[in-house]
């Protein structure tokens, strides 16, 4: 009899205990959880329903990040939001005040692509990739170990959307294309597939362009050991010939005109010998008034060219941003840019500065460009000039008087410049000559 009643009451106290524990006693605090857009790199909206929700509880999930609980609607009902963070099963736990786990649960998180397939693939040509899988619309990116240039369409479907996703590139490759689904970041890849890319018929090239990388396919025909050379190509890298079929290198183009390259066996005869045509550089400036475009002279000012290309082709262009900064119909009779932002806050980044190349027979014509520079004679960075008017005194003269180098013409949007040339100026931070409204480069591209 005593034995029973002390039983009785330790299952009281013990009762009461829980409940004071984070138990919530009564009907299970968290039934069920839910949730809307639940797709890889969304924000997706929990719904926790259940008893007592209005109490104090925690949710956490390996696969669902910065995850912030919102305040109880009901004691039924209660909702939060997430970053999702994976693919496949997401563990949810709700954990009381206490930390006691009063809830578990899983929820699959579709894979946002599920195939790949391409068409159109082989060297130097346009790709077209597409995308299926469920749901089309996350937060993903495509690369590619031979593709570049990669531009993946604006999702348009809907949450859930079974639709495809294309995708285009340029095949700089040949054998396996591998094609990589990763997140927006980069940083993890959530899908991969190969593609195989059609074998060149003879030696062709890509990216024919001045002073840039270009890509080169040829096809081995049967033969190992091959060498590639070439006039005007400057660090050519060849794959590591593991592909049986054909073979792929890139170099950087150092000369304009006909430029040969040569197949070469092992024992130094050549097998194949193709030549292409590397067109005079011509860079496109747009600006908030207009556009213009430079043809530059690599062959009179090679040092000067180079290093004004390597502005351009920064990723971003270093000229993009800036302002047209300096603006004199009269006096000096050019335009300047290349140095400024708004406000006339000097640009960083810029490199060394280059060796004066003004003794090469160019001329400071109307529309020409040339480098600008401080007293010094060999400080030429990022500024650049165009010639309102013939401005001989600009002119090498000798070695005491050299000049200012001119290493390109303008050959299309002379009506932007003579735009630009009638805007107001004025003296801003002590410069004078700057235009009152900003002339703005909103971007600058080497086109050719």
């Amino acid at each position: 009899m005593a034995n029973r009643l002390f039983r009785g009451l330790w299952m009281a106290v013990l009762t009461t205990w829980l409940a004071g524990c984070g138990g919530m006693g009564g009907d299970d605090p968290v039934t069920g959880i839910t949730a809307s857009n639940f797709e890889y790199g969304q924000m997706a909206t929990l719904t926790l329903t259940g008893n007592a929700l209005d109490n104090a509880i925690t949710v956490t999930s390996d696969k669902c990040s910065l995850l912030s609980l919102g305040n109880a609607t009901s004691p039924k009902t209660r909702q939060a939001l997430c970053l999702v963070s994976g693919t496949g099963a997401a563990f949810f736990t709700v954990r009381s005040s206490a930390g006691y786990v009063v809830y578990t649960t899983t929820l699959q998180i579709p894979e946002p692509v599920t195939a790949i397939t391409a068409s159109n693939v082989a060297f130097g040509q346009q790709a077209t990739v597409t995308l299926t899988g469920t749901p089309q619309n996350s937060a993903i990116a495509l690369k590619s170990d031979k593709c570049i240039n990669i531009s993946l369409t604006t999702a348009s479907s809907t949450n859930g959307s079974t639709a495809p996703r294309t995708a285009t590139c340029t095949v700089v490759g040949t054998g396996s294309v591998t094609f990589n689904i990763t997140n927006s970041a980069g940083t993890s890849t959530l899908y991969s597939s190969k593609v195989a890319s059609a074998d060149p018929a003879q030696l062709s090239t890509y990216n024919n362009k001045y002073s840039q990388k270009t890509y080169v396919a040829f096809p081995t025909n049967g033969l190992s050991n091959l060498q590639l050379s070439s006039t005007g190509c400057d660090t050519i890298t060849l794959d590591d010939g593991s592909y049986t079929n054909a073979r792929t290198a890139t170099c950087t183009l150092s000369q304009t005109g006909t430029v040969q390259f040569d197949v070469k066996r092992a024992d130094t005869t050549v097998a194949q010998t193709t030549s292409i045509q590397v067109p005079q550089p011509q860079v496109t400036f747009k600006t908030s008034l207009g556009d213009f475009v430079m043809e530059l002279n690599p062959t009179a000012a090679p040092i000067t060219v180079k290093n004004f290309l390597s502005y351009v082709n920064k990723s971003p262009s270093f000229y993009n941003g800036t302002i047209i900064h300096r603006v004199e119909p009269t006096g000096n009779y050019v335009v300047q840019g290349g140095g400024f932002t708004s406000g006339m806050v000097a640009k960083t980044g810029q490199s060394d500065p280059i060796s004066l190349e003004s003794n090469n027979g160019l001329k400071n014509l109307k529309y020409s460009v040339g480098m600008a520079r401080t007293s010094l004679f060999n400080s030429a960075t990022s500024q650049f000039y165009v010639n309102l008017r013939d401005n001989t005194s600009f002119d090498y003269v000798d070695a005491n008087n050299p000049g200012y180098a001119v290493f390109g013409n303008i050959v299309s949007g002379t009506n932007v410049i003579d735009t630009i040339a009638t805007k107001p100026t004025g003296t801003l931070n002590g410069y004078a000559n700057v235009p009152v409204t900003d002339i703005t480069v909103t971007s600058a591209t080497q086109t050719q």
